[in-house]
């Protein structure tokens, strides 16, 4: 349901805006035009506020912009003056949506803040499994290994990697990140594949790539790349079954969510060289074990969730959720509400609570 602008209003006083979230200073300064901005950067502080210390620092404002801070059910009961929260997440997991809900609060996300950045780190781990950068720079690392030309030799023979030209990738979620991913991949000459089924095969082909179905994408790609996001729908979707339809040169990606794969079955498929290798950027248990089973295996790389970690990222959910915020302000819907509900009620206070 479209609210028109003038039922959500303008507040008629200063706004109290405490910001946990690191936020860029066009971000910072925008914010200042409707309110008192307490900043206290996740990045500078390196803290992550829960429980009563979150409801302290929350004693006084109006509007809290967080990233990763828990704003669990006993916080949002006991903090009355909050009227809204901006979350700098695509997927607002550490808010409690229900409870903001029934207290009326909207919650503005950030949906796409880190496509550059996950699609950039997916497009650099597609060519560090393919062209074997990993084992051929532990090469020149050897102190014991091969010397002079035995040791180019060995990289000439036996680290012959392939291009990504000519390849057919997969795409497995067509979202914000998948589509980040395959723009970037036009540029490579591959020939793209996408599942992903809330999509039509109309909007798929806008993005240069062909709609097939699951068993399709895993039998034909040369290289499986997911994005899909995590529901109960989507949880452990690719299990053995799935990687055992994959070429035995195929290559695997993820730098979405661990929980969208069974993880003892892919180290099952690559230890038996059902595949060709793996680049993973999330594991179920983060950081993973230096005993973990994948991290055993030579054909798999392996990064601690960094394809959303950029210098960039501050402008990226400055622009999203400030932008949000500065509608709501000046009495205009946002754009990017979890909750959209609560704006049919949704009236700032003229008087703190």
């Amino acid at each position: 349901m479209e609210i028109p602008e003038s039922e959500v209003g303008s507040p008629s006083r200063k706004m109290k805006i405490l910001v946990t979230a690191t936020l860029d200073d066009w971000g910072l300064d925008t914010l200042r035009r409707f309110g008192d901005v307490s900043y206290e950067g996740f990045g500078d502080q390196k803290r992550l506020l829960a429980g009563r210390k979150l409801v302290r620092a929350l004693e006084g404002f109006d509007v809290f912009v967080t990233e990763v801070d828990q704003v669990r059910s006993r916080v949002l009961e006991q903090v009355h003056r909050l009227q809204v929260i901006a979350c700098c997440r695509a997927d607002p997991i550490n808010v409690d949506i229900g409870v903001a809900t029934e207290r009326g609060i909207p919650v503005l996300h950030a949906p796409g803040r880190n496509a550059q950045a996950v699609a950039d780190v997916t497009v650099a781990l597609m060519l560090m499994s393919l062209r074997k950068i990993p084992q051929a720079m532990d090469i020149l690392r050897q102190e014991d290994g091969p010397e002079g030309m035995f040791k180019m030799a060995v990289t000439f023979f036996d680290l012959k990697g392939s291009e990504l030209w000519g390849k057919t990738v997969g795409i497995i979620g067509l979202g914000a990140v998948g589509r980040e991913v395959a723009k970037r991949l036009r540029g490579f000459d591959t020939d793209l594949i996408v599942h992903d089924p809330y999509l039509s095969s109309d909007v798929v082909e806008e993005s240069g790539a062909r709609c097939v179905d699951l068993p399709t994408l895993m039998s034909q790609a040369d290289i499986v790349t997911l994005h899909a996001p995590l529901t109960e729908q989507t949880r452990g979707m690719l299990g053995y079954e799935e990687f055992s339809l994959m070429k035995p040169t195929a290559h695997f990606i993820n730098t979405a969510r661990a929980e969208l794969t069974d993880e003892e079955a892919l180290h099952t498929v690559l230890r038996e060289g059902g595949i060709g290798g793996a680049a993973l950027d999330v594991f179920a248990q983060e950081p993973p074990p230096v005993d973990h089973p994948l991290l055993q295996l030579p054909n798999v790389i392996a990064t601690p969730h960094i394809g959303g970690n950029t210098l960039e990222i501050p402008a990226h959910q400055s622009r999203i959720v400030v932008s949000d915020l500065e509608r709501l302000f000046q009495g205009a819907r946002p754009l990017n509400v979890v909750n959209p509900g609560t704006l049919e009620r949704f009236r700032w206070r003229s008087e703190p609570s």
